[in-house]
Parts: C-alpha cells; sequence; structure tokens
C-alpha cells in the first residue's frame, strides 16, 4: 500500500475526449464510436478514473436494474455481470508528484490524500485542471493513507502511526488527532454515512464507529467464486482477498483498489464489496490504464499503482487514479458477462491465495 514500489489490458476502447475547462494560471507543484448506446453494468454510474467519467455499476444478485447516463437519464435494463471492463470517456490533469493514497469527493469538492514520509499532504482539488485549491501538510512522521469527509469535517487515516487526523472544511485546517486501535496499519478508508469502513493491509474489513473510532465489527474481505488454498494446502473453494487499499462507496457498494504489497504484487482490479458481509460479488479490470502513464511511472508497476476512486452521488460520476499518475480518468463501465471468475484470477495479480506474505 504505501512502499514506494502494474499492463497488459482487457481490451477497451477510448471515446471522443471532451476537452477540460483549463484555468489561465497554474499552480506550481509542492475502437469504438461514443458510446451513448453502450450497455454497461447496472446501476449505471459515472466513473473516473481519477477523472470525471460516467459510469455503470453491475446489477447484483441478477436482477436487472435500469441504467442511468451521466445526466440520470434511462439507458434500458442490464443484466447482472460478474466482471466489467470500461471505455475511457476524458482525461484530465492530475498532480504528477502526488502519491494518492485517499480519494473522496464532497458537496462536489475533490479532496486528496498524498502519502510518503515527509511529503504527506490533504487538498482540495480542482476537478478539471486537477490544480491544488486548499492544502495542508502533515508532520515528517505521518504517513498519509485513506480519507473521509464526515458530517463537517475530513477525516484521514495513518500509515502506521495508529492515529487518525480530523481536518475542517472546506480550508483543510487540522482540528486534533486522534489515537486508534484499528488492525495493523491504515489503508483504505469509506463511509456509507453512518460507518466507517476501514481496511488494513490484510483481508480484513473493520466497521468503525465515525464518532469514537472504536471498532465494531470484523469481517473478511472473501470472494467466493474464486479458488482458494486450505491451511493444509488443499483447494478450496473461495479465497479471501488482501492489500485491499483505497476504498470508495459507489452507490450502496463499497469499492476497493487491490494491492497485496505484502505478497509482492500489485492489481490493476477493482474489487466491488457487500459492505455488510465483506463478499466480494463483482470486478472492474482496470488494465491498461498504467500502460498509459509517462515511462518513469510504467518502469515501476509495483510502486505506482492505480489507486484513488471517487465517486460523486450527485452527478453519479466516479473519479480514479494512481500513485503518481498524471492523468485522471473519465469512464464508462462495460459488463463482460463471457468472462468467467478465471479471468480474475489469471489477469488480476492478487497475490498467493493464502495470503502468504513475500520477503
Amino acid at each position: 500500500n504505501n512502499s514506494a514500489q502494474r499492463g497488459s489490458a482487457i481490451e477497451t476502447t477510448t471515446a471522443p475526449r471532451r476537452r477540460p475547462r483549463r484555468p489561465a494560471g497554474e499552480k506550481p507543484p509542492p475502437d469504438e464510436p461514443p458510446p451513448t448506446r453502450m450497455p454497461c453494468c447496472a446501476p449505471l454510474l459515472a466513473l473516473a478514473v481519477l477523472a470525471t467519467a460516467a459510469v455503470g455499476l453491475c446489477a447484483r444478485d441478477g436482477q436487472l436494474a435500469e441504467a442511468l447516463a451521466p445526466g440520470g437519464a434511462p439507458r434500458g435494463l442490464l443484466e447482472r455481470a460478474y466482471v466489467c471492463s470500461y471505455v475511457v470517456d476524458a482525461t484530465v490533469p492530475h498532480l504528477a508528484d502526488a502519491f494518492t493514497q485517499g480519494l473522496t469527493i464532497a458537496n462536489g469538492t475533490l479532496y486528496e490524500s498524498d502519502g510518503l514520509y515527509g511529503h504527506s499532504q490533504v487538498r482540495s482539488v480542482d476537478r478539471t485542471s486537477g490544480w491544488t485549491i486548499a492544502s495542508t501538510r502533515m508532520k515528517h512522521h505521518h504517513f498519509a493513507e485513506g480519507i473521509e469527509v464526515v458530517g463537517n469535517k475530513l477525516v484521514q487515516l495513518t500509515w502506521k502511526a495508529s492515529v487518525v487526523l480530523e481536518y475542517s472544511l472546506p480550508d483543510l485546517r487540522l482540528l486534533r488527532e486522534v489515537p486508534v486501535s484499528i488492525g495493523r496499519e491504515g489503508w483504505g478508508l469509506a463511509s456509507d454515512g453512518r460507518t466507517l469502513y476501514v481496511t488494513d493491509s490484510g483481508s480484513a474489513l473493520y466497521h468503525v464507529n465515525p464518532d469514537t473510532y472504536e471498532v465494531e465489527k470484523r469481517l473478511t474481505i472473501h470472494d467466493p467464486r474464486l479458488r482458494g488454498v486450505g491451511k493444509d494446502g488443499t483447494p478450496t473453494t473461495g479465497r479471501d482477498i488482501f492489500g485491499v487499499n483505497e476504498l470508495e462507496w459507489v452507490d450502496g457498494e463499497l469499492w476497493g483498489n487491490v494491492y497485496p504489497m505484502y505478497q509482492g504484487t500489485a492489481s490493476e482490479c477493482v474489487a466491488r464489496i457487500n459492505a455488510a458481509t465483506g463478499e466480494v460479488i463483482g470486478w472492474v479490470d482496470f488494465r491498461g490504464l498504467l500502460a498509459r502513464q509517462r515511462e518513469e511511472v510504467r518502469r515501476s508497476p509495483h510502486n505506482y499503482v492505480l489507486n484513488g476512486i471517487a465517486y460523486d452521488e450527485r452527478t453519479r460520476q466516479l473519479l480514479v487514479t494512481g500513485k503518481k499518475w498524471d492523468k485522471m480518468y473519465e469512464v464508462r463501465l462495460q459488463p463482460r458477462p463471457d468472462l468467467e471468475p478465471t479471468h480474475i484470477e489469471k489477469h488480476c495479480s492478487l497475490g498467493h491465495p493464502s495470503g502468504q506474505r513475500v520477503g
């Protein structure tokens, strides 16, 4: 998740880009046709791989759901899909020095948490230009992790310091540091408005009280469709998912980047999780985005991974990006009913099924 330590892709197509509005000045840093009728997973959402993009979510439990385009227009009925791929609709700038660890949208404003010791910060970001609007630097011994807006404040995890930081909005003034005991490390953070969801580098999903930061429940993130390995080395049905990283609450589902850092690998796939049970209900295969990055990033695929999902409930847009990527992407999802769980096992680099650590 955090060491400065992925991509052949499902074939995707790029729709014509919409030219983003670009302000006059800049703050210095610290093939398919347009998808007007493209089917997508239900209920359709707008995604942005840190960018703003219309996205369709896969329908759950085999039910049909009405798909919505970016403006909320009906797109018909879509069937359930366990795997989705994507189409890029637009690309916008992203701060190339930003080691993205957390991403969220509140009241139309994009907030980002950037990691690395001595460089960690939290900032508000212009969604069109990628410029920093406001920022607060963190102490040198704090490594920034996941963020979420809770009420009138922004909450930020730290990697190994066992503290949560709270900031005022919109100026991002540090309000207080709160000692916490949530798992072995701080990784991903999201909320459904009632509960905080936290990951810690393993396969655990913590339900946390947003007022006291006390752990109320601990679940295991598990995909019953994938093949696993038991303690005795025998094959099992289902496997735990390790290294779920940056989190986002997306239309009733918990979405998470996957970075099995301690298993010696990195993934370009996003898990869709039922937060009430920890069960993985589907995947989005974002392979191909890393290959679009500048050479410095492509040379270190285990360091500069896909990481960052932000969903705007008002516009149904979801943003995504990666660590030290200089681009954010607006994407639309495509259901892939032709792809089975074996596709995820083969292409998503989830590490050893037992969670065995390397090094």
